[in-house]
This record gives C-alpha cells, sequence and structure tokens, in this order.
C-alpha cells in the first residue's frame, strides 16, 4: 500500500477534526466536550505522525543529515561508552535501512515528546522550532500545553470538563467547548504548515 505523504497525512486530520465539529448529539453540552477532547487527541496525534513521517521523508529526499549528532543526543552516556552509534550504523546496512530510520524503529525519538521531537529536528536538520517563521513563543506555548491536555484526556478519561484543573487557580478554568476546540485546530494547523514551509528550504545533500 502507498503511504500518504507527511503533509497529506496531516491534512487529513483536520479535516477529520472537522467533520468531527459538524455532528450533534440529544446529550448536549457532554458531546461538545466529548468532541473538543477528541479534537485535542487526534490534534496530537496526527501532530506526532506528520512530525515523524516528515523527519523520515527529509532524509529519503536527500537532504543534508547530520546522522552522528542525532545519534548523541538519543543515545545515552553508558550506550555510547559501549559503542551503540556504530552498532546501529553496522545493523542498520545489515537490514539496507538507514541509522536514523533504524533508531526511530527502536522508539528513541518519541515525536509526541515536544522537547524530544524540537532536539531531533534541530540536531539532525538544523531546524529550531523557535526560529521558524510565522512562529511565536506563545503558539509554541500552545502546543505544549494542548500536548499536556491531550496526556490527561487518555489517561484520566475523554469526558474531563476542566481541562487545566491542576493549575486552577491561579489560572482561569479552560472548558473543552467548541470555541478551545477551533483554536486548538488552528494552533496545530498553523505549526505543522510553517514547519513544512521550513522543511521545503532544506538543502540536498
Amino acid at each position: 500500500m502507498l503511504q500518504n505523504t507527511a503533509i497529506e497525512a496531516w491534512n487529513n486530520t483536520i479535516e477529520a477534526v472537522k467533520i468531527l465539529h459538524t455532528g450533534t448529539s440529544p446529550q448536549g453540552y457532554i458531546f461538545e466536550v466529548i468532541c473538543t477532547n477528541l479534537t485535542i487527541v487526534m490534534l496530537v496525534t496526527g501532530f506526532e505522525t506528520y512530525c515523524k513521517r516528515r523527519f523520515l521523508e527529509l532524509e529519503q529526499e536527500g537532504m543534508s543529515l547530520d546522522v552522528d549528532a542525532l545519534l548523541d543526543k538519543f543515545l545515552s552516556n553508558k550506550e555510547k561508552e559501549r559503542g551503540e552509534a556504530e552498532i546501529i550504523k553496522v545493523e542498520a546496512q545489515r537490514s539496507s535501512i538507514s541509522p536514523v530510520q533504524l533508531l526511530i524503529d527502536m522508539g528513541r525519538i518519541d515525536f509526541q515528546n515536544y522537547g524530544r521531537c524540537k532536539l531531533a529536528y534541530n540536531r539532525a536538520y538544523g531546524i529550531k522550532f523557535g526560529e521558524i517563521k510565522g512562529i511565536t513563543s506563545a503558539l509554541l506555548k500552545d502546543i505544549q500545553r494542548i500536548i499536556g491536555f491531550r496526556h490527561q484526556i487518555v489517561h484520566i478519561s475523554p469526558m474531563m470538563g476542566m481541562l487545566n484543573q491542576a493549575s486552577v487557580p491561579p489560572e482561569e478554568p479552560i472548558f473543552p467547548k467548541h470555541e478551545y476546540a477551533l483554536k486548538a485546530i488552528n494552533v496545530f494547523n498553523e505549526f505543522i504548515n510553517s514547519l513544512h514551509s521550513a522543511t521545503l528550504k532544506l538543502r540536498h545533500k
């Protein structure tokens, strides 16, 4: 089966969450809560899928990539002392894949973890999220916060009625209403499209 490109997969996610919000239910407000919470889960999953798939696409497209810098950051000191970086390179060659692909297959780069995703793009391709045109510090803060909300929704309850309950007070409550879902959609869509534009400007090897 042919796999969609990273940006196609992301656009499908946006279309899906927008369709989700055209639904109605006699259950009233709780339906709005569930739709918003599911939107957050879908957006964060879409973020992870895009970032992982695009990361690999760039290598396949022949973009300049610092494999050694990536291995240095995503292997522990003990692993580096054991020569794990060279072992990965040999095993990747034996499996006819790149060391980067093997590192990801091993689960070393969690693209749903904002910090590790940010680090991976920086070390491998020199892309710094905070310096991408069109991306503000406020937007990056929103991304991280919504990723945190996703973890609560998944691990506590998809019917959670206050997204930032642990921070109230002093923060004002954030309720999972339709308006917040639209904000989350816009935040993630702006980030992904800006990141995608940045990747298109990379140089080939």
